[in-house]
């Protein structure tokens, strides 16, 4: 069975994540794991570091009852607490041999310098990721995803990450929309040429009537997307780690940050 993790701090920063996560993980076809890294165990004994790790427990699991608004002998999901260096090795090493479908994280904060609920330091995960990692603001509305934005480059992942996609969503009727940015002052011949991958992109095997096309022609992606997933009241940003980024006019590692940063939609980065 694949698994959904959460990573929380047990801070109300995090709760949004853990309801949405609850929520929806019958969507996702997933076993939940709530995770709690602590970092405060390195100069500890063993019978300290036992101590501790029962405290944390029993605080996590204080928190998932309090958010969820039930006993946790009646919550579908499973506690676990780590130690670890820090909250981001703590989480590499617990999902690692894992058969992880996604991490969720909670986003603090609001505005452009908003941060993920580790701080800096984990912002890094949502540009050079090891997993599938779906971000939710502190402030999001917790709700079915309907509307799924796929952000393009043409890229050979992309043909995978959007039949994930549709597996995924294909029950819930949700309805996926695969954009792709133009830069309004390219040359012709670029642009001709991006026209036609994103042609041969749409004949690709796909449930045609779960996805919808849309070029966009714009000298500013941030803004283009963000316009977009306000105009059409987008539920989940999904977003693919760019290979080549001096080629790609789209979500390099500074555009998904300035996205992330923007968007008050969950945001979903596949490696």
């Amino acid at each position: 069975m694949k698994k959904i993790v959460y990573a929380t701090n047990c801070t109300e920063h995090s709760s949004t994540a853990l309801k949405y996560t609850y929520a929806n993980r019958k969507i996702f076809d997933a076993d939940l794991i709530v995770l709690h890294v602590v970092t405060s165990a390195q100069k500890l004994s063993k019978k300290e570091t036992a101590k501790l790790l029962t405290e944390e427990k029993n605080r996590v699991a204080d928190f998932c009852s309090s958010q969820l608004g039930d006993s946790l002998e009646n919550l579908d999901l499973t506690i676990s607490v780590v130690t670890g260096e820090s909250p981001i090795k703590g989480i590499q090493d617990f999902v690692k041999d894992m058969n992880l479908q996604m991490l969720v994280i909670g986003a603090c904060g609001a505005g452009p310098i908003r941060e993920l609920l580790f701080g800096s330091t984990a912002k890094e995960m949502i540009t050079h990721p090891e997993f599938p990692i779906l971000t939710i603001p502190q402030a999001y509305e917790v709700k079915t995803p309907k509307k799924i934005l796929y952000t393009t480059d043409f890229e050979e992942e992309d043909v995978f990450y959007l039949k994930k996609l549709v597996e995924t969503f294909s029950t819930h009727s949700s309805n996926i929309s695969v954009v792709h940015i133009i830069k309004k002052d390219d040359k012709p011949e670029k642009i001709k040429e991006q026209e036609e991958k994103f042609k041969k992109l749409k004949s690709a095997n796909f449930d045609s009537s779960k996805l919808e096309y849309e070029l966009i022609y714009s000298n500013n992606v941030v803004d283009a997307l963000s316009k977009f997933i306000k105009e059409e009241d987008i539920d989940i940003v999904a977003m693919l780690e760019r290979k080549n980024q001096q080629k790609s006019n789209l979500l390099h590692k500074d555009v998904v940050k300035q996205i992330y940063a923007s968007v008050k939609v969950p945001l979903l980065i596949f490696k």
